[in-house]
């Protein structure tokens, strides 16, 4: 399996056209109900686990809604024509705290899917002018479009979405090895 680049190691290249901005809130649209598929089915103990001390598949959602006071604040900071967006936590102290193993899947997708669609009804009020906003993103340091932060979160969605993925393939690799 080929290692996933980690989320800090990330390049970003923005300057993808204004027309765009429909498919990104689409992927964005899809992100609780791809996490639903994801975990459909699955038991909650396994759900919850850790391996090798990294994040549950919980965890990973739950970081996502944890994520959510961080893009709304983002979004007034570039309507507001803010210079610099706001830092995020790299600790991610809110989702180390955040007791999602002990959440039950139900209301993480619950929560989840309520997180987007409030944003997403934000986003479509948008008007081309807005989407072109620019900021300065403080980790990248390097200037980006409302458009581009759209990419920005689904991208993230994705890398947190395929990292939950991951932790299910390494647990059935467990079974499977444990069953033999």
């Amino acid at each position: 399996m080929i290692a996933q680049v980690a989320w800090l190691d990330r390049e970003f290249v923005f300057g993808q056209p204004t027309g765009l901005f429909p498919v990104l809130l689409e992927r964005l649209r899809g992100t609780p109900a791809r996490a639903k598929e994801l975990v459909s089915g699955i038991r909650e103990d396994a759900l919850a686990r850790r391996i090798h001390d990294k994040w549950s598949v919980k965890e990973h959602l739950g970081h996502l809604i944890d994520l959510e006071p961080l893009d709304d604040r983002r979004l007034d900071e570039f309507l507001n024509r803010a210079e610099v967006l706001s830092a995020a936590d790299i600790e991610n102290r809110a989702t180390e705290n955040g007791n999602h193993r002990r959440v039950p899947i139900a209301d993480i997708s619950r929560r989840l899917a309520a997180g987007r669609e409030r944003l997403i009804r934000r986003l479509e009020m948008l008007t081309e002018k807005e989407v072109e906003i620019t900021a300065r993103h403080p980790r990248l340091q390097k200037p980006m479009r409302l458009l581009d932060w759209a990419y920005f979160l689904a991208e993230h969605d994705d890398h947190h979405l395929a990292l939950a993925r991951g932790v299910m393939t390494e647990l059935n690799d467990q079974r499977f090895r444990k069953e033999r």
